[in-house]
Order: structure tokens, then C-alpha cells, then sequence
């Protein structure tokens, strides 16, 4: 289907694994045909640039369709057309996409694919919605029973789901420990409702347990991998659970066998997509529909750290791979 004239679109690609900036490419390629029976076309404004999407660039997580060169885990846009049967939707609703490989200008998807979201929503902000926020609520809600007063522990508290994580756990009344790498973080992630930050480090168990009076730590949040991933399941309690959702180091997480053995250590992991594929429709639409007003009513606050055109893709990906970002890098099409 040529929209608005146009006979071919953009879509951001790669064709092997490598640096990021230097693999990545924004090419033309044909637009979709029309959409069929339950399908709708998404006219993609704005998406951000993930971890998980660097890593794919990277060739350290798997390509998740080999039949395409497109990537990318998010995207924000506008339903530009209907296809027979999809009665809910008209053309200009704006919809997140549930599907992957969504760095294309126009994206045909089932109307199964998409959440329809609020209007009055900033959509830079709202482009991000699908990981970061739905990550950071499952962290909490997903895997061990939380009251208020207890406490969790998270490595990377900086990023995008640690300071959700922050704020999420700040309305339900729990008490974060939030290890970083750079100490001066301390004051901007207290702001965010942070109860204990603290750089990591060889002795971090020692330092957590000051820091929380001894308290015992049931849960814990590692996108790290490696030695972190250990230093942060030593900080839990005997029948602790950690939970690895990332690999940001790239390496495999070295956990001490004692503290599975001896401690009762439960390790688990979070990928966003099997969790949201294994939810009943009406429980994923709920979810969204929680998170897209949370962040219109202002009780949570996602950074936007640049944007950048879709032609300028290289520079985007780059400054995404740069560590200390205020934010996330969104990039437009429009």
C-alpha cells in the first residue's frame, strides 16, 4: 500500500552483528500492502533505543525474526488504515505495538498487536511505555509478595527500569537499596524516592547491610551480569529470589554455588516478551492502560535524554551506547 503518495518507507536495519553505530543503517524499502481481515497499518512516529536492541546489534541476543533485517523492541505511531473486521480503531487513534522489529515507518500488524493509547499523551514519552515501564512493574509485582516496609536491591538503578523501579516502589510504600556505579547519582535518585544508594564495590554485602540495619533483602533485580550479578545476590537473605532481566555487561552471571546451596538462593528470569505473550489479552491491555495514565497523571517520570531523525539513526545508536545518559534517545520519523 503506497500511503500519501509514497511508494517506499523508511526502516532502520542491520544486516550482521558488529559495533552498533557502525552496523546499523536506515535504508528505503517497500511499503506493506493494505491490511487484511483484522489488520491495521501503524504509522510509526517515534521509537526509543533500548539496551536489549543494542545487544541484538551487537549479535549478543538473538535476531528475533531471521526473515527480516528490521529491528527494534518499541514503537509509538498512528493507525493510518483498517483493514475489514477491526471495528475498535479508526485511522489517527494512536496504538503501541506489541510486535517486534518495529524500526519501520509503516508497520501492517494484527489489531491483536497493538494498545490503543491515550491522545493526550506526550508521545516522545509514550513511545517508551512497552519495556521500561511494564518491566519495572512486573519486577515488583511478578515474582515474590511485597508489603510495604520491605526491602528489594537493585544493580543499574540509574537506568531507565531502575528508576521506575525506584518510583513504582515509592507508591507502593517499599524500600529500595539502589547500587550504581558513580556515587554523585545519590541525591537525583533519592529525589526519585531511592531510601539507600550505594556505589558498588567488593564489599557490598558489608555496606548493604549497614546501610538497611540488617535487614533481610527478599529480592533482588540484576541487568548487569557477571561479578555484579554475584555481589548483588550476596545481599539477599536465605531464600532470596535474584531476577536477571539484562546482560548490559555482556557477560554470563557468576553466582556464588553457596548461596544457592546453602542459601536457598531462587534465581529467575524476566524477558518482557514471553510474559506479555503468556497474559490473557484483557490483562495486557489492562496493564497498559494502568501505565499510560500513571504517566499522564505525572506519578511517574521517564527522561528523555535526545532526539534524533530516523536518517541520523548512527548518531542516535551512538549516543545510546554511551554511558551516563539522562534519559532515554528516542528517535522520530516524522
Amino acid at each position: 500500500m503506497a500511503a500519501e503518495g509514497k511508494e517506499d518507507m523508511r526502516q532502520i536495519e542491520f544486516t550482521a552483528p558488529g559495533i552498533p553505530h557502525e552496523v546499523v543503517a536506515c535504508a528505503e524499502v517497500p511499503d506493506p500492502s493494505a491490511p487484511g481481515l483484522n489488520e491495521i497499518l501503524v504509522r510509526v512516529r517515534a521509537f526509543p533505543i533500548n539496551p536489549a536492541d543494542l545487544l541484538t546489534l551487537r549479535g549478543i541476543y538473538p535476531r528475533p525474526n531471521e526473515d527480516t533485517r528490521a529491528l527494534g523492541n518499541e514503537a509509538v505511531g498512528e493507525v493510518a488504515a483498517t483493514g475489514d473486521g477491526v471495528k475498535d480503531l479508526v485511522v489517527g487513534d494512536r496504538v503501541m505495538l506489541l510486535s517486534l522489529n518495529n524500526w519501520r515507518e509503516l508497520r501492517r500488524v494484527k489489531r491483536q498487536e497493538v494498545i490503543k493509547l491515550s491522545s493526550r499523551g506526550d508521545i516522545i514519552r509514550q513511545c517508551g511505555i512497552k519495556v521500561n515501564p511494564a518491566t519495572a512493574h512486573l519486577l515488583l509485582t511478578g515474582f515474590v509478595t511485597l508489603k510495604a516496609g520491605d526491602w528489594i536491591i537493585q544493580d543499574a538503578a540509574n537506568s531507565g527500569v531502575g528508576r521506575l523501579v525506584i518510583q513504582f516502589a515509592r507508591i507502593a510504600g517499599i524500600r529500595t537499596v539502589n547500587v550504581v556505579r558513580r556515587l554523585e547519582l545519590a541525591n537525583e535518585l533519592k529525589t526519585l524516592g531511592g531510601d539507600v544508594v550505594v556505589p558498588d564495590g567488593g564489599d557490598l554485602r558489608q555496606r548493604v547491610a549497614a546501610a538497611t540495619n540488617g535487614a533481610a533483602l527478599a529480592l533482588g533485580f540484576d541487568c548487569v551480569g557477571g561479578a555484579a550479578a554475584g555481589r548483588l545476590a550476596s545481599c539477599l537473605g536465605n531464600g532470596g529470589t535474584l531476577v536477571v532481566y539484562g546482560a548490559m555487561s555482556g557477560e554470563q552471571i557468576a553466582v556464588d554455588p553457596a548461596l544457592i546451596v546453602f542459601g536457598d538462593l531462587c534465581v529467575r528470569g524476566l524477558w518482557l516478551t514471553r510474559y506479555l505473550t503468556a497474559m490473557p489479552a484483557h490483562q495486557v491491555v489492562s496493564l497498559y492502560e494502568f501505565l499510560d495514565k500513571t504517566m499522564i497523571a505525572g506519578d511517574l517520570v521517564s527522561g528523555i535524554d535526545s532526539v534524533f531523525r530516523a536518517e541520523d539513526i548512527k548518531s542516535a545508536v551512538d549516543r545510546a551506547s554511551q554511558p551516563g545518559l539522562d534519559g532515554k534517545v528516542v528517535v522520530r520519523f516524522d
